[in-house]
């Protein structure tokens, strides 16, 4: 919170206005003598050890609502403090706070310094998630993780971005390049084959939705459409965000219940402090280029006749301050954003609201609101009717032509987004004892998506032209109660007895309309087509639970905590029932034992063992029917046979490692051992032709297991007050196991494959087992590549700190050991288009076209060299060439970010508090495995568990100039 002077009220409103008046003429017209009637006080806040400046940090005299924060130089000032003697603080999450006292007399200057020093492990500090209401982390046996925007050099523009590396763990899917494409989050991989593998999000204590939202697919063909799916977290400015906490799996996630198998992220936003308004404003502007993803004769496949310079710009605002019993919060940001390809634009627009009232000393009223709306317009390049299918297979197209003049028509195709977004919620905090505390959340989160998709008449594709609209809405009600009473049971032991429940209602509409054929040129509506078709479809799941838990605190060092939780839901099978998770977990704060050593660091040991689940679809358990015209008139057939026994997956999960910190803090480091094993993972069984249900049956019949390790370690190698280096690297590894099919034989779900004693998924296929010789390809069945998904991933960070307090730092990130498969090289190939891949090996170019069995064909067969190595011969010819022969390793580290950042402070007043300029340069750099081809190694979607052709553009080059100025 920050501290500042407050405004003075108006005086021509007040009661007293001639008063106010009169004292409104005497500071105007002698200054001199109002100066006189207060002082300033200023100084410098360092750290412990180094000395080296602390920034951002909160000081302020308690009582009196004066205060500010500390510059990038450590300095502050403090205006207009009335003569007297106070008590000043300063105080930053991490440090230690510091108070002194100081006597300020009329007209001077007083001088006061602190020296804070570090806590590193900060076991008192207050975590929140996967616990019963709130608790200090030395209680906590699960490993947490903490991510502060403001710790952040790059100044990221989504929460995705945030996210990225930003705790060991956390995997971030780019998913594609293209504007407003969501990116996928998984944390310690995918535990399901069958559901959704998102986290649960929340947001101050209101659940949102989490997963992103589905991608809309076209009505004459699926893949006619823009093929992105949107991300519920970019309606969040990250500027708004006080912290993130990262919860990843099921022994630290049961309280949670029948939803939070694949972990739990929440994010709390900024809050209001007592004082006058402070105001923070940040401009932004950027520009966006595209990185080569071809080869080297045709470096960006065909496409540089669409690709543009990009721009992106964002402006932004807050205000925060309020009194001692209301606080507020209040932000707004926009962004407008122009892509690489043309006709691909997207803006966005944030509104916030959030207040705190305290009525009285036993009772907090928390209310937070926030509005986004954000609109898209683009033509996805993997759309078939779309640039990247038409221009990356050059004259063996859907036009049969791969001019420019040819294939600019496509742009005709008009694809927009709309989404708004509503998420509101209130928070009541009653204690009425010391030691009892009940808090209530009653949360609405609100997501509409239109999209339209326009083909006008005369359409090259579609000359008779179509136009579809999809509406979505998405509703979650949420209700959220906990209680906790504290008590001693003996001198040493106190417990903290947690009671409490969870309610959340998930409501889908769905309406499409589709209109096709046009009588002429104009502006087309559904309702002017020839043809139209509509359909709708809606759904409801209520998911709800009650929980109890118990934590011992023995001596303030050993902790053990025990608990469950009963779920019932919806979309159980009528004869399953409820649902019980236990939990339990234990700490050690090994280091405040009398025998340690004050030189052996601080060290705590945790373990943990707890159930989450996952439950089915909302109509995977009933026994359903679909309606069908049959000679003419309207009747049932049979749909899915339904299971009455249908129950979620169960995740057991136990965890183990320790946090610790050395050398004064200078060294400080995790780890985390888990151990995951899915029971009654969902699977599709086919059922008996005979029974009239045809489709698949959702099962609970596998067993998954997924096992693997989270490393982080900071080290501070330089500490001094005008240098510094930090260091830091994050290691994660996830091995994922299909242990038990039930029975079922293996299947495909996607690009991957799932079978019994692989990964999952697990990319296989045909293998050319003499690929270096040159002789005709010899061929090997069912070859298993690897897991599709990263069993590593690996980040660094480092950052330099100058004089005069500028910040230099770069952030990378490795993912390896996965593989995927490339098929739009495969398509180009058995098109008669030929590959850029397969140029260095044909004899004539000139060949190269559509195969006269190919739709406007009239091209031949291209010959290959005849020192072709076996493995090219199967990769471009067009008699040979098979999608599995482009199943390639997925390794590759990127540069995510290299940054600057700028204080410029000396150029404004001492009124304002702080201003950064703050440079950053995004993914410019990457490196591939040698045996990766073409287009971009992070373009996997969600690791082959979805269909995919890994054809878009890659992730831009992004170059930001963020200007940032508080006051």
């Amino acid at each position: 919170m920050m501290f500042v002077r407050p405004a003075r009220p108006n005086p021509l409103l007040g009661p007293r206005s001639r008063g106010a008046l009169s004292l409104l003429f005497v500071m105007a017209s002698a200054p001199g003598l109002f100066a006189q009637e207060t002082a300033r006080i200023t100084g410098r806040v360092t750290e412990t050890g180094s000395g080296a400046p602390v920034s951002q940090v909160q000081v302020y005299i308690p009582g009196l609502s004066l205060g500010t924060l500390t510059r990038a130089t450590g300095q502050y000032i403090i205006l207009n403090v009335p003569v007297g003697t106070y008590e000043i603080v300063a105080e930053r999450i991490g440090l230690q706070t510091g108070s002194q006292q100081v006597t300020v007399t009329a007209g001077q200057v007083a001088e006061v310094n602190f020296i804070l020093s570090s806590e590193a492990l900060g076991l008192d500090e207050i975590v929140v998630t996967g616990v019963a209401g709130a608790a200090r982390r030395r209680e906590v046996g699960n490993a947490v993780s903490q991510i502060r925007p403001s710790e952040r050099p790059d100044r990221p523009v989504n929460v995705a971005n945030l996210l990225q590396s930003a705790a060991p763990g956390v995997h971030i899917n780019a998913g594609t390049g293209e504007l407003g494409n969501s990116q996928k989050i998984r944390l310690r991989g995918n535990n399901s084959v069958a559901m959704e593998n998102s986290p649960i999000i929340y947001i101050d204590g209101v659940r949102m939705r989490s997963e992103p939202l589905a991608r809309i697919r076209g009505v004459d063909h699926p893949n006619h459409s823009n093929n992105r799916n949107y991300s519920a977290l970019d309606g969040i400015n990250p500027d708004d965000i006080e912290r993130i906490e990262v919860i990843s799996g099921p022994a630290a996630t049961t309280l949670y219940g029948t939803e939070a198998s694949s972990g739990v992220i929440q994010i709390f936003t900024k809050r209001g402090a007592a004082g006058a308004p402070v105001w923070t404003v940040e401009t932004q502007q950027g520009a966006l280029w595209s990185r080569k993803f071809g080869t080297e004769l045709v470096p960006y496949y065909r496409l540089e006749p669409w690709l543009k310079k990009g721009h992106t710009q964002l402006y932004s605002a807050s205000v925060r301050g309020g009194g001692e019993s209301l606080q507020y919060f209040v932000s707004g940001m926009m962004s407008d954003d122009e892509g690489i390809v043309e006709n691909e634009y997207m803006d966005r627009w944030t509104l916030r609201s959030n207040f705190t009232f305290t009525p009285t000393n036993d009772l907090q009223l928390q209310w937070n609101s926030s509005y986004a709306n954000q609109w898209n317009q683009a033509i996805s390049t993997s759309n078939a009717m779309g640039l990247g299918h038409n221009v990356f297979r050059g004259d063996a197209n859907y036009l049969s032509d791969g001019s420019y003049e040819a294939v600019s028509v496509i742009l005709d195709f008009d694809i927009q987004d709309r989404i708004e977004r509503f998420t509101t919620g209130g928070t009541v905090t009653y204690s009425p004892l010391a030691n009892l505390t009940n808090r209530l959340t009653i949360g609405y989160d609100f997501t509409t998506q239109e999209q339209r998709q326009v083909r006008p008449f005369g359409f090259p594709l579609l000359p008779e032209g179509a136009i579809l609209n999809h509406t979505f809405q998405n509703r979650l009600l949420n209700f959220d109660y906990v209680g906790t009473i504290r008590f001693d049971l003996t001198s040493e032991l106190r417990s903290s007895l947690s009671w409490g429940g969870q309610a959340v209602g998930d409501e889908d509409r769905t309406l499409r309309s589709w209109g096709l054929d046009f009588p002429g040129a104009g502006e087309p509506t559904i309702s002017s087509s020839a043809q139209t078709t509509a359909w709708e479809e809606r759904q409801r799941v209520w998911n709800s639970g009650f929980f109890l838990q118990n934590v011992f605190d023995l001596k303030n060092r050993y902790f053990l905590t025990v608990g469950f939780r009963v779920d019932g839901n919806s979309a159980f099978g009528t004869g399953f029932g409820l649902q019980t998770y236990p939990k339990v977990s234990g700490s050690w704060v090994i280091s405040d034992e009398e025998f340690w050593q004050p030189g052996w660091g601080e060290v705590k040991l945790r373990a943990a063992y707890g159930k989450a689940g996952r439950a089915p679809g909302a109509f995977d358990a009933t026994r359903t029917w679909q309606s069908e015209a049959l000679h003419g008139q309207p009747a049932f057939v049979p749909g899915t046979l339904g299971d009455p026994d249908l129950g979620p997956e169960v995740t057991a999960e136990i965890e183990g490692g320790f946090d610790a910190s050395w050398a004064n803090g200078r060294v400080q480091s995790t780890f985390t051992y888990f151990h995951q094993n899915v029971e009654g993972a969902l699977l599709s069984v086919s059922q008996i032709p005979s029974n009239g249900f045809q489709r698949s049956q959702l099962r609970n019949v596998g067993q998954i297991r997924n096992a693997g390790m989270e490393v982080s370690l900071n080290v501070s190698p330089i500490q001094r007050p005008d240098w510094g280096w930090d260091v830091g690297t994050k290691v994660s590894t996830n091995h994922s196991e299909m242990v038990s099919l039930g029975g079922a034989p293996p299947f495909r779900v996607g690009r991957g494959f799932i079978r019994e004693g692989e990964p999952v998924a697990v990319m296989m296929g045909r293998y050319v087992t003499n690929p270096t010789e040159n002789a005709d390809p010899v061929i090997e069945q069912n070859h298993i590549y690897g897991p599709s998904s990263p069993t590593l991933i690996w980040s660094a960070l480092t950052s330099v700190r100058l004089p005069a307090g500028i910040v230099l730092s770069a952030l990378g990130e490795y993912k390896g050991g996965s593989y995927f498969r490339v098929n739009v090289v495969s398509g180009m190939v058995s098109r008669g288009g030929g590959a850029p891949e397969c140029f260095p090996y044909y004899t004539d170019l000139s060949q190269l076209g559509p195969p006269p069995n190919y739709i406007g064909g009239s091209g031949g067969v291209p010959q290959l060299k005849p020192d072709t190595p076996a493995l090219w011969r199967a990769r471009c010819d067009p008699k040979l060439v098979n999608r599995d022969y482009f199943n390639q390793p997925i390794d590759f580290f990127r540069l995510r970010t290299v940054s600057a950042t700028i204080p410029l402070d000396f150029l404004f007043t001492e009124r304002v508090n702080n201003v950064q300029l703050t440079l950053a340069l995004n993914n410019s750099w990457t490196w591939h495995n040698s045996e990766w081809l073409t287009f971009d190694p992070e373009l996997t979607r969600a690791e082959g568990l979805v269909d995919s052709d890994n054809n878009e553009v890659p992730p831009p080059i992004a170059f930001r100039v963020s200007l940032r100025v508080q006051f």
